[in-house]
Formats: structure tokens, sequence, C-alpha cells
């Protein structure tokens, strides 16, 4: 689930303070104390000892047992479903140092001014410390309060070395399959996407706690560590959008959406060939299939989501409030 935060009073299109504005007003010597010391922290995550481990991924896709009719889905028992399994290896000591050096302590990030001019110099000093820790401020609709939120952008562009081999065992376990099967193809561009997405499906699915450290992250985690312990919605669309990109396969967007009941969702998008039934958004001129990537084959017996799907409560998100995240 997204945790967007209100930081603070804004204004214009990206000004954040601790102070209210119209009353600008001096704050407390050991207040800047805490931004200052946070101006001062690392602008990278931490090079460390590599720590490589083992994981063995391994998930059902029931697809050749299952014909669609009239929207409900048909399995037939007596069809064996296929059999992914790949090996992973994954620097855990990587992983935690990411992990630890994304997010923010919200009360490090808040500043006092007693001029326009420190105002504004504060402010590009916090945008760009942010932006070295994966989160950036977005005014709200009104532009009374900056929002601030992760950077799908830095998650995605910050793993993509370390998950392409995951993407190369994931897309030869498809050649594998398919060539293998009843019906042997070589697989499309869609196909690979679409096992992208099952083997996001094997991740469990989990609701992040607040993290220990005391930093705000949005309700996030970083893709490796998505890979090593599950997420949630967003977490688990950072981690396939990444997958994806790694391999330059296709155009990948992130939609935040806005649900009835008062909290946030996120969905991905990917630029690929459109079948029946898909559930799409057309953004810049592309038409982009959508994909649930918070889906888990609970059951473990290969019923998955299809690329494409969308839950019920996701498929009337056009008619509210959403935005797009576009990924390089």
């Amino acid at each position: 689930m997204i945790k967007p935060r209100a930081v603070s009073l804004m204004v214009g299109a990206a000004v954040v303070c601790a102070a209210t504005i119209g009353a600008i007003q001096q704050q407390p010597t050991d207040y800047n104390a805490k931004f200052d010391a946070w101006l001062a922290t690392p602008n990278e995550p931490a090079r460390v000892t590599p720590r490589i481990i083992k994981r063995t991924y391994e998930w059902l896709d029931a697809t050749p047992s299952i014909t669609t009719r009239h929207g409900v889905k048909y399995r037939n028992p007596s069809i064996a479903p296929w059999r992914f399994t790949i090996v992973a290896s994954i620097d855990q000591a990587l992983a935690e140092s990411i992990e630890k050096h994304f997010g923010v302590v919200m009360e490090s990030i808040q500043f006092g001014f007693t001029s326009e001019a420190e105002k504004t110099r504060l402010q590009r000093l916090e945008k760009a410390k942010l932006a070295h820790h994966g989160m950036l401020v977005t005014p709200s609709k009104d532009g009374t309060v900056g929002i601030l939120e992760a950077d799908y952008q830095w998650l995605v562009a910050g793993c993509a070395n370390s998950v392409r081999p995951i993407a190369e065992s994931i897309l030869r376990e498809t050649d594998r399959v398919l060539q293998e099967s009843d019906a042997p193809r070589i697989a499309t561009a869609r196909d690979r996407i679409a096992a992208i997405f099952r083997f996001i499906q094997s991740i469990p699915y989990e609701t992040i706690p607040d993290a220990p450290d005391g930093k705000d992250r949005c309700g996030m985690r970083t893709p490796l560590i998505t890979l090593l312990k599950g997420g949630d919605c967003d977490s688990k669309s950072a981690l396939m959008a990444a997958l994806i990109r790694s391999k330059k396969i296709a155009h990948t967007i992130i939609i935040t959406l806005h649900m009835k009941d008062g909290t946030g969702h996120a969905i991905i998008g990917v630029c690929v060939d459109v079948q029946g039934g898909d559930q799409t958004l057309t953004y810049k001129g592309k038409v982009y299939v959508l994909a649930e990537a918070a889906s888990s084959d609970l059951a473990h017996n290969g019923v998955l989501a299809d690329l494409g799907e969308v839950g019920p409560d996701s498929k009337d998100f056009q008619s509210r409030p959403f935005d797009v995240i576009p990924l390089k």
C-alpha cells in the first residue's frame, strides 16, 4: 500500500519548509542542526563486502490447462501446469545497504529560515539530497502541501545490474518450458513479460511494517529486499519494472491509484501487444497493458493473474485521480 507523507505547507511548486508560510519565523538552532546533519550523510549506499546467497524460486503456471468463457476461467485438472525453477545469486550485503540508504527520517528534512533567499537555498539543498536517498517531494493539487514520495526511477535504476541475471534466468526457463510444451514455439515479447509477471506472483505479498531505523520509506521496500522478503503492491511493481527494464524488453510505467477507501495502490503498465480483454491505459500516445503486481499464487496451484488483468477494485481507476510515473 502506498503511503505518501504530507510534509509541510508550501508556496509554489517545490517549496518545503517547517515554518508556516506567510509568517516566516526563526526556528530553534537545534532544529536546523538536524537538517545540517542530514545534509552531511553519504550520498550513496555504503560500499560493502559482497555476501552472496543462493535463493531457489519455484512456481507453477496453469495456463495450458485454463480456458476462459464469458469472462470465467475454467481449469482442466487433468492437464499438468508448467513448472518453473530458477536459482538466483543475490548480494545480500548490497541489498541491505541500498535498503538502509533508502528513505529519510521526517524530522531531519524540516528547517527554519529567516529570509526568502535562505528558504530557496535550503529547499534546493533538500531536493538534491532527497534525490540521493530515493525520495522526492511533489506539491499537492492545491499547492499547499508537499507530498514526500518514493522515487520509482531511483529504485528501478539502482538495481538494474543486480536483477539482470535473474531476468535472464526467467527468460531462459520460459524458452525451455515453451519448447517442451505440447505446442512448441518461440517466446514472444509478451510471453517474456508474462513470464516475469508470473515470477513476481511467486514473491509473497507482505504489508511493509514501520522501519525500526525510524526512516520513512512511504511503505515501500527496495527491489532486492523485496526479492528476499516479499513486498506489497508498489514494492512488487518496482521489482517487476526493474526486471523488465534490465533486459530492455518494453517501456514500463507505474500507475499510482487513489482507491475508494482513501488508500493508495500501485499497478504497472507495459507497452506490449494488446490482446482481447486486456485492461490498458494510453499514455503519451502509447498503449500500456496493465498488470496487478500485488497478485500472489496463494493456493500454490499455478492459477495466476493474467497480464492485462487488474483487480476488481482497480478496474474503474480512470474515473478517479491517478498518477503515471514513466520509467527509463
